[in-house]
């Protein structure tokens, strides 16, 4: 079902009018966009979320926040030149069918360079949307163009928001009171003095925004019913955007939780084409038979795993103090944090052999730092400054992943840093730390074990 342009790295799904009547087929496809901090943008081709994890901006906060879901779905709207009015998208309450508005317009799927783009036929006219997350921030771009057609396109776009933990059950209270200020084309909703702002623009022509407050009830997440969690919870709406589409104006809908200052440093399409410079750099960095084809976008996937984790602060100054960078791996989307096994483990093939080399030797340094009573940290719990070290052999494949490191990159100068650490562990293992974990004297070999534990 799936098809590759190795040139372009263009991934599709071939679509038919057989397969729009066939809900399951967009409902079980599934797409995810990451931004290089641990957030990320992901749901079903659909637009129905269907797990509590699917939205257009998770944005990954400085704890105690961690990772929190504001904006879970968007309802968007056409109305032609002749002024036939269509649904695109779709949504799905409790005790009803799915309601697959755009399926019968829809035509194709597919990801450019690991972005999601969708297309639709509307009468004459064709329409493309894409979702982007600008690299190291928590703000996603959704960029309406139309490709075809006569006269203007009307847009209307309606961004149903909720503030809670990314993990939260979809059942989670919205907060007991929004807060709508708007200046000039600059739009912030607030959910409380603890919470953090959500900014949202459009740019296009003829942009304008309706005051149209309304809580949205009974939302159904099927996949976490079938997995046995809650699954109906209410979201909310401020109201809609307008904008008119040409074939010479796209629009672009920005939500974030960055400065306005961050927010407008780029334009819609110079965010688009640095994005796409980036990710062309990665691939110039690789060997020169991962620059084509299925090893590219496996190397573009991976590049969602390596990340700077902005919820811990403190780490990120002591970094910078001795002129470093904090770098870790994201263990698995949609609901993984850090840890230590999983980095150590997945470190070679995720930077060593993409030519990642700096980044690899940031990863071991971060986590040299973390090293306590000669463990390094099992995981990184959501929205928290310390880690949990509860990890018999996560340790030891810190040294293996150190070891690939030199291999390839010779660094010296990382062997010197960490040396004090590598012998601490040493000696804590030779005469026991937490957990249990030390080295038998009789045989030398590890011993680990503490009730209600699982070490490895």
């Amino acid at each position: 079902m799936h098809t590759t342009d190795t040139s372009e790295l263009i991934r599709q799904i071939p679509w038919s009018e057989a397969c729009a009547t066939e809900p399951e087929v967009l409902l079980t496809r599934e797409w995810l966009v990451t931004n290089g901090l641990g957030g990320y943008a992901a749901g079903t081709i659909s637009g129905i979320p269907t797990r509590r994890y699917h939205g257009f901006l998770v944005a990954a906060l400085p704890a105690p926040f961690g990772r929190m879901m504001l904006l879970p779905q968007l309802s968007e709207q056409l109305r032609l030149a002749d002024g036939t009015i269509v649904q695109l998208g779709g949504e799905e309450r409790v005790g009803g069918a799915p309601q697959l508005y755009g399926a019968p317009y829809f035509s194709e799927f597919r990801l450019e360079r690991g972005l999601p783009i969708w297309r639709y036929k509307v009468g004459g006219a064709v329409l493309e949307k894409q979702v982007m997350l600008p690299y190291a921030q928590n703000t996603v771009h959704i960029t309406y163009r139309l490709l075809s057609g006569e006269g203007i396109v009307r847009l209307k776009i309606m961004p149903s928001l909720h503030f809670r933990a990314h993990e939260a059950p979809v059942s989670t209270p919205l907060p007991t009171r929004f807060t709508l200020t708007a200046e000039e084309d600059r739009y912030e909703v607030a959910a409380g003095a603890e919470l953090p702002l959500l900014r949202m623009m459009l740019y296009g022509q003829r942009t304008a925004f309706t005051v149209e407050t309304r809580k949205i009830p009974n939302v159904l997440f099927r996949i976490e019913g079938l997995r046995g969690y809650e699954h109906t919870g209410d979201l909310w709406s401020p109201g809609y955007f307008r904008v008119d589409l040409s074939y010479d104006h796209a629009a672009t809908l920005v939500a974030s939780t960055e400065s306005w200052e961050v927010i407008c440093a780029l334009q819609p399409s110079e965010a688009l084409l640095a994005e796409h410079e980036r990710r062309q750099r990665l691939l110039d960095a690789a060997h020169t038979e991962a620059r084509t084809g299925l090893a590219a976008e496996l190397l573009l996937a991976a590049d969602q795993f390596v990340i700077r984790p902005t919820g811990r602060v403190r780490d990120a100054v002591r970094a910078h103090a001795s002129g470093d960078q904090v770098r870790t791996v994201i263990a698995g989307y949609h609901w993984f944090t850090d840890w230590g096994r999983d980095t150590m483990i997945s470190l070679e093939g995720l930077t060593l052999t993409t030519g990642r080399h700096v980044e690899a030797g940031y990863i071991l340094r971060t986590f040299a730092d973390y090293v306590y009573d000669g463990l390094i940290p099992n995981l990184f719990p959501e929205g928290e400054q310390e880690g949990l070290y509860h990890t018999a052999d996560a340790t030891l494949w810190f040294f293996h992943a150190l070891d690939r490191y030199l291999n390839v990159t010779g660094d010296q100068t990382t062997l010197r840093l960490v040396l004090p650490k590598l012998l601490d562990i040493v000696e804590h293992h030779l005469h026991g730390t937490h957990f249990g974990i030390r080295v038998d004297p009789q045989d030398g070999l590890l011993c680990q074990g503490q009730e209600g534990y699982q070490l490895t």
